[in-house]
């Protein structure tokens, strides 16, 4: 649970400041997340409480997320979906934030390009969100004859630690720097995350991994890749066979034909 569900709570908030005209005061979270900084309608007290995760605590606007409630299996915890439907979210840069990235975008060279992310967070659903590091090389060895490939490597090298990309350009940036430089993406591919609402906010179509784990939490500028099963969603919190199956379910070709429709696209858009 991490920067991913901030957004969630930021895009229902939006909502709720709209509708109220009060600013809001986020609630049982875990704190205040950098991307709280420069949210006009965000104060840190006084505000309207609204709950920034699934909780029991009572706040003056109580929001129910995508956790219905966790359920004790023979092998572990897992996570029961509720047919959650975020809202969009536009992170609120600043203007030297924005400045900044579009001189390290020029710096690389890079105009149109897409973003490829094949890091995840094993903290929360173990490694049932690894597609595999060689299917994301083997993707990128076919994208980079078409566009330009930006990895935006993670600084915690404590729980990310996959390898660098050939054929791409790997740099490390903080989650506000990463984002400023994503915005300016013509698309990305991602496992379910953080970064699939940050395309979304952005209007940025995004190619979104989701496996056997999750099958809820989408967008319109996403295409979702989910394995056929009567298990899926399984919302498993340890390894799981079915999440092993449902990711080598799902080919590099699969990814690529979805990748190459939005390149494609792009193409005649421009045209």
């Amino acid at each position: 649970m991490g920067l991913g569900d901030d957004l969630m709570f930021l895009g229902k908030a939006e909502e709720i400041y709209k509708e109220t005209g009060r600013k809001i005061t986020p609630v049982e979270g875990t704190g205040w997340s950098p991307l709280f900084d420069n949210v006009e309608f965000l104060v840190k007290s006084g505000g309207l409480t609204v709950n920034a995760r699934d909780t029991n605590v009572r706040c003056d606007y109580h929001v129910d997320y995508y956790e219905q409630r966790k359920e004790t299996t023979p092998k572990g915890k897992r996570v029961v979906f509720r047919d959650f439907k975020p809202t969009p979210f536009t992170i609120r840069l600043t203007e030297e934030e924005k400045r900044a990235a579009d001189k390290d975008l020029k710096d690389l060279g890079l105009s149109r390009f897409c973003i490829i992310n094949p890091d995840y967070k094993s903290t929360f659903y173990s490694n049932n969100k690894n597609w595999g590091f060689q299917k994301y090389q083997d993707l990128v060895n076919r994208l980079y004859k078409l566009t330009p490939v930006l990895r935006i490597m993670p600084t915690d090298s404590t729980r990310y630690n996959e390898p660098e990309l050939v054929n791409a350009t790997n740099i490390k940036r903080g989650v506000r720097d990463a984002t400023a430089l994503i915005r300016r993406a013509m698309f990305g591919v991602s496992y379910d995350g953080l970064l699939q609402h940050v395309f979304a906010g952005f209007n940025i179509p995004g190619v979104i991994i989701q496996g056997g784990l999750i099958n809820t939490l989408h967008y319109p500028t996403g295409v979702y890749h989910i394995y056929d099963h009567p298990l899926t969603p399984c919302g498993s919190m340890y390894n799981c066979s079915h999440c092993v199956d449902a990711n080598e379910s799902i080919s590099v070709d699969e990814i690529f034909k979805s990748c190459k429709e939005i390149i494609d696209e792009n193409v005649n858009n421009s045209s």
